[in-house]
């Protein structure tokens, strides 16, 4: 049995009304996607949730080093994370190379399924960004699909910034495997 994780922690000052808008990296590893994030948005507040604490503990030293003010990596599940923030909180998740599990008798362990996208949904602000890449085809087929089956998710039709790669990015383009990306927008789908 796994052991639980501790509370989501997170500086005091970030859900405050009038705070800098709160942006998520579910599975930051180690931090290699968030750092560079957040030195380029300065604007932004960028969380990393990261299950492992060895990872968790290494990136905040990395942020000390760099002076950032603006970022903080949390030891959480992603699911749980996500459990931990009020209703429209969230400015943007981004959910990078997740574990794909791509034995069919392991699926389930997924990070990305039908409740994730539910909390996604549920702590992304109105217009708010959901962004989702991986390199496992089957993955992304099925993620594409449940996304598509969310009336309040539509398919991002606005340019995206030229976020920085991930290492696992780097990684698979090196070895010039495809790799596929989504982003979804929340909207109201009442009126």
């Amino acid at each position: 049995m796994e052991p639980s994780l501790p509370d989501l922690e997170l500086p005091p000052d970030w859900l405050l009304p009038g705070a800098p808008p709160l942006v998520l990296d579910v599975g930051s590893h180690r931090g290699s996607f968030l750092l560079p994030l957040a030195e380029q948005e300065p604007q932004h507040n960028m969380l990393g949730i990261e299950r492992q604490k060895e990872r968790v503990i290494r990136t905040r030293r990395k942020i000390e080093r760099l002076g950032l003010t603006n970022a903080w990596a949390s030891r959480s599940g992603g699911l749980e994370a996500l459990s931990a923030f009020p209703k429209d909180s969230v400015a943007i998740i981004h959910v990078l190379f997740p574990d794909p599990w791509p034995k069919r008798r392991h699926s389930s362990r997924r990070l990305v399924n039908a409740e994730f996208l539910s909390q996604c949904l549920r702590i992304l602000k109105p217009g708010g960004l959901l962004r989702f890449v991986t390199d496992d085809l089957a993955y992304a087929k099925d993620v594409e699909k449940s996304a598509g089956e969310i009336p309040a998710f539509v398919p991002n039709e606005n340019p995206l910034p030229a976020y920085p790669p991930s290492g696992f990015e780097l990684t698979f383009t090196h070895l010039e495997k495809p790799i596929h990306r989504f982003a979804w927008r929340k909207v109201d789908c009442l009126g």
